[in-house]
């Protein structure tokens, strides 16, 4: 197939100062019946830090690949990484547009300044409760009135600039009816608000109303060819569900972006995703329990599959 990504999600850490109890996206349940829990410190796979080195070469060659849309996120809060609104900087001046999403704690007037100098076009915040008890259990380890406070810093820092700032809420069952106070104290800050519908992974935690509930797309997938994932290493992967590194493509560092793309491994991969309908036994394991794509689920729209699954 011709199609291609245009958008990539660039991880600048896998590193967290949060330990939310619904995180590691996708592969809740089964670390939870491992482990006990699903912290990020609980990654197969090494924690780091993108390096100004590792970030050159994969900035060049994802301008040669013709990626036009940078998600400075992946796993990880992306601003524990002191380099990142130096890359977001850079990743400016190149032309791309540079959207991040962040759990917000880790702000400063100084590094927002940075971001914001720089032309960043989104800063997304992740605030799931609008107040400090119901924040504290969905977003174990923050604080909300640090986090609220942020966000009036970035809304202050953005006015007059390119900038858009949002506050994301993603609705649960002990959340779900703090929405309207939500969206009422974004209003008096002055903030863009929206609520994420909740991909069920734990019934216990699925909100009530069903409006608050994604309905699944039906498969074959089509993110595949929409974006793809960089970590902090310069490792690919092709879905952002790919937390531990189960399908690594090859490294952009080592060969560039244009042919781990093109590489038979890849190819592979994507020709079984698409094979979905003619021999579903032979999709990938990581695509078998996929929160987002079902074999029986509704038709895809244009609009689903531009909306960033991260």
């Amino acid at each position: 197939m011709l199609r291609r990504p245009s958008s990539v999600l660039l991880e600048t850490t896998n590193a967290c100062n949060l330990n939310c109890p619904y995180c590691m996206v996708g592969q809740q349940n089964e670390w939870m019946q491992t482990h006990g829990s699903v912290s990020h410190d609980l990654m197969a796979r090494p924690q780091g830090m993108m390096t100004p080195e590792t970030f050159e070469a994969v900035r060049r060659s994802l301008l040669d690949f013709g990626i036009l849309n940078v998600y400075l996120h992946f796993q990880g809060e992306p601003m524990l990484n002191k380099h990142t609104p130096a890359f977001a900087r850079r990743l400016k001046q190149d032309g791309f547009k540079v959207q991040m999403f962040t759990n917000g704690l880790v702000f400063t007037d100084e590094n927002l300044a940075e971001l914001v100098d720089a032309g960043v076009d989104l800063i997304r915040f992740s605030v799931d409760g609008a107040s400090e008890d119901t924040y504290r259990a969905n977003r174990v380890g923050g604080i909300f009135a640090k986090v609220r406070h942020n966000m009036e810093k970035a809304v202050r820092a953005a006015r007059k600039s390119r900038t858009r700032v949002e506050w994301q809420f993603l609705p649960m069952r002990n959340n779900e009816h703090e929405v309207p106070q939500a969206a009422a104290m974004a209003k008096e800050i002055g903030i863009e608000f929206f609520a994420k519908g909740f991909r069920v992974t734990d019934p216990a935690r699925a909100p009530a109303d069903p409006k608050y509930r994604c309905s699944m797309l039906k498969k074959p997938c089509g993110d595949i060819y929409y974006q793809l994932g960089i970590y902090w290493n310069g490792d690919v992967v092709p879905c952002c569900y790919d937390n531990d590194a189960e399908e690594v493509m090859g490294n952009v560092v080592a060969t560039g972006l244009r042919a781990v793309w093109d590489s038979p491994k890849y190819r592979a991969f994507r020709k079984r995703v698409d094979d979905f309908e003619k021999n579903p036994g032979n999709e990938p394991s990581i695509c078998k329990g996929c929160l987002r794509w079902s074999g029986d689920g509704s038709a895809a729209t244009k609009a689903d599959l531009e909306e960033a699954p991260a």
